[in-house]
């Protein structure tokens, strides 16, 4: 099968979709031409899955991760926890290093495992590649203090890189 066109069920209709089919951006009152292909897919699945309801949007109405204003928010809200003590907000999303770690490309980071024990959210180790670590220790959230790792590794670029852009030795 072809992804030019090709039928699918959504919310118990049958349409056509494919790359070859000429379709107009679903968000109310847009008319931005599209096509009914994966580009413009509000999910990863045609048909509508868990990561989207399956709509087709034009890049001005679907996010970075391919999700539609409604399903963006409400994967925000899913995702976010908010530390009950400090109030500090998480998006469980992220990667985290413990506060005043560096970043190594090939060392270990903390990501949400989608678990939770007592409400709270549950940490396991990772290399940053994404293969998860060998030892299976896991942490809570609120065990000890946390930096998005990609902010980390953002802020060790900087201080590596002059303003000429040039990588210091």
């Amino acid at each position: 099968m072809g992804y030019a066109h090709y039928e699918i069920y959504r919310n118990g209709q049958k349409i056509e979709a494919g790359y070859a089919v000429a379709a107009t951006c679903e968000e109310d009152g847009c008319g931005n031409r599209i096509d009914r292909g994966l580009s413009y897919l509000c999910g990863k699945m045609p048909g509508g899955d868990e990561h989207g309801c399956g709509g087709y949007y034009c890049e001005n109405h679907l996010s970075c991760a391919n999700q539609c204003k409604r399903c963006s928010d409400a994967a925000d809200k899913v995702n976010t926890w908010v530390h009950p003590e400090t109030g500090e907000e998480f998006d469980l999303r992220d990667q985290f290093l413990p506060a005043g770690q560096s970043y190594d490309a090939r060392g270990i980071v903390w990501r949400h495992a989608g678990q939770r024990y007592g409400g709270i959210p549950v940490l396991e180790p990772i290399y940053a590649h994404g293969q998860v670590a060998a030892h299976g220790d896991t942490r809570l959230i609120t065990d000890g203090e946390w930096e998005n790792a990609a902010a980390v590794r953002h802020r060790q670029w900087r201080e590596d890189t002059p303003l000429d852009g040039m990588v210091q030795s």
